[in-house]
């Protein structure tokens, strides 16, 4: 088969009745030697090759916007949130949160249309300074340039929520689910049993991505998949193409009128519809496990080393359709058989 016919004729087999494309490795000479081109598949789609994860892997360990915090100090964070006493303990927390919040952008100081200043007036606190990890007797206050970095609004909340948490390193090491759902609604539940606001602010990409890092800085496995819109909005394309059994493109996408043009539709992502589901995380795990499977049974197939987990996964979709102004997702999508 040649390159050409690989887009054009892509192979079909059927799957619980319906026709999938499979998903065959037809080498490109040139392009598989080219470190700084993505393999493909029929539609123009990174494949899970071994060459494609380690250039999405250098990309992202040497690019400065996404390793803005220095990782043994991070690693000595993470660690003290369960060893020394308990001001220590929520010290580290709170550095946690406010870092895994500020590298990735999830705005969990913001609480729905509430004002930060007045909520924390009204439960008379003030914002905390965050502090070295390591400072047991003297107290160093982090600063940045002139500016002293401190921790309030749901940051704070949520740190003092996750502190709550019994058995939080047990329960991560297992990869519960329920971990999300409770860190997820942290703000809304401090602020309803402090009866200070009304609030129902659900913080899910946090929750996923706080679990997922919390395990790989303890090395506790790869537990957890991380919720990101780029890679809710793209994954029905990899359910269509990598899962099997009962699981299927349509059970989280559906189709929409296009605002522009008459009559036109075009096929979107449901999944973020999960978020509000008490066992959001479960579905959308689930969904996951069915693509990871079909992606390693496929490197299996395609003599690729080993099987990958959560974090490859996740950083070679969210890399390759993170920009474009989301062209790359809409012409995946289109290329399901809806």
């Amino acid at each position: 088969m040649s390159r050409q016919e690989m887009f054009f004729n892509p192979v079909m087999e059927e799957v619980n009745g319906v026709n999938k494309m499979v998903m065959p490795y037809v080498k490109d000479a040139e392009r598989t030697a080219n470190p700084y081109q993505f393999d493909l598949d029929q539609n123009g789609v990174p494949l899970f090759t071994d060459k494609n994860i380690a250039f999405v892997n250098g990309m992202v360990e040497n690019d400065s916007n996404y390793n803005q915090t220095d990782k043994d100090e991070l690693c000595k964070i993470f660690e003290g949130m369960f060893v020394g006493n308990a001001d220590h303990r929520m010290a580290c927390i709170g550095r946690a949160v406010y870092e895994i919040d500020n590298e990735n952008s999830t705005r969990l100081t913001a609480v729905g249309l509430y004002k930060i200043d007045d909520l924390m007036k009204k439960l008379n606190l003030k914002p905390v300074e965050m502090t070295e990890p390591d400072d047991d007797e003297e107290k160093k206050t982090i600063d940045d340039g002139e500016k002293k970095k401190t921790i309030t609004g749901g940051v704070l909340f949520t740190s003092q929520i996750i502190a709550g948490i019994e058995n939080l390193k047990e329960r991560l090491s297992v990869g519960d689910d329920r971990l999300v759902f409770e860190i997820s609604h942290a703000s809304t539940t401090y602020l309803n049993e402090a009866h200070v606001a009304d609030a129902n602010k659900i913080n899910f990409s946090f929750a996923t991505k706080f679990c997922h890092w919390t395990c790989q800085y303890l090395e506790l496995g790869d537990k957890y998949c991380i919720y990101d819109n780029v890679v809710a909005s793209v994954l029905p394309y990899f359910v269509d193409n990598y899962a099997s059994g009962e699981l299927a493109s349509w059970d989280c996408c559906r189709m929409k009128k296009i605002k522009r043009g008459k009559g036109g539709q075009e096929l979107v992502s449901t999944i973020e519809n999960y978020k509000k589901d008490d066992d959001g995380y479960t579905k959308y795990r689930n969904l996951y496990d069915a693509v990871l499977e079909g992606i390693n049974k496929w490197r299996s197939e395609n003599n690729q080393n080993g099987e990958i987990g959560y974090r490859e996964v996740d950083r070679l979709i969210w890399y390759y359709f993170k920009g474009a102004s989301g062209k790359r997702v809409k012409q995946a999508l289109a290329s399901i058989d809806y």
